[in-house]
């Protein structure tokens, strides 16, 4: 007889992703791929099939509020998992780069209060976790479909920020997979009645994405992500390189020289507040 899986059990779970900080220094999508000669997308595609859906780790995120940084592990996970030798990092590893980015300190666990999902990026780009630095990561324009499979597809998942309604909560306990509701009590499908939430998408298939959270592997439907997701970004590390190229083909010369001009854009533009990079 198949033993049932475990309930999470959510009530003491605050957020973990902060609302989106508006940096108009942030690389767009749309400017690199603009530039790109781009290898076909495929119909479905999933980086995370080398990793069995139990086989993640929460990263500490069932009891801190680190969604920002377990959701970098699980990217380095689908990263090197792709391109050698899989590199699982330590929780100790998420969870010290989740307080050097927030501020959060173990012995106040009481102050644990998330952190913005660029603010967690932007650590993340200057300093290594588990020996993994990323270059450079760009913002996908909101509902826009095709850059999201575009981000998926050439390089290896995009991280994700969503604002999931309360709804979520027993899908996740049930179904595991994050539908739009389609009745039941109005407020329980409300944007952000539940809380922040940071994810990757290592996938996609027909109208569904597979999603790693909480260290299991889900379902998420694209009209889902349309309506709940509040920032999704591409990531490039070198982590998805391999003889001088991604997986599926993008050269890392091309991207450096790429990513050099884009930031020759943004240094002429005035620092955002305290959003500095």
């Amino acid at each position: 007889m198949k033993k049932e899986a475990a309930k999470i059990n959510f009530s003491k779970l605050k957020f973990g992703k902060l609302p989106p900080l508006n940096d108009p220094r942030t690389f767009r999508l749309s400017g690199y791929l603009q530039k790109e000669n781009l290898p076909p997308i495929p119909k479905k595609f999933n980086w995370g099939k080398k990793i069995k859906q139990d086989n993640w780790g929460a990263m500490g995120n069932l009891k801190i509020n680190n969604c920002t940084s377990a959701t970098a592990g699980h990217l380095i996970m689908a990263w090197t998992v792709n391109t050698g030798r899989l590199k699982r990092p330590t929780d100790e590893a998420i969870i010290k780069a989740y307080s050097a980015a927030s501020g959060y300190d173990p012995k106040k666990p009481e102050k644990d209060e998330g952190v913005e999902a660029i603010k967690f990026l932007n650590y993340w780009r200057k300093n290594p976790i588990s020996g993994n630095q990323i270059i450079a990561f760009a913002k996908l324009e909101e509902k826009n479909r095709e850059q999201l499979m575009q981000t998926i597809y050439l390089f290896g998942g995009c991280y994700v920020g969503i604002n999931l309604p309360k709804s979520a909560q027993r899908q996740y306990n049930t179904t595991k997979k994050w539908t739009i509701p389609r009745g039941g009590k109005k407020s329980d499908a409300k944007k952000g009645s539940w809380f922040g939430h940071a994810i990757l998408i290592t996938g996609y298939k027909d109208e569904e994405l597979r999603i790693i959270t909480w260290g299991k592997e889900m379902i998420m439907t694209i009209d889902f992500w349309e309506a709940y997701s509040d920032e999704s970004y591409a990531v490039f590390s070198e982590a998805f390189i391999r003889n001088d190229k991604t997986p599926t083909g993008v050269d890392v010369a091309i991207l450096r020289n790429d990513i050099e001009t884009l930031e020759k854009k943004k240094r002429v533009l005035k620092p955002a507040g305290n959003n500095s990079r």
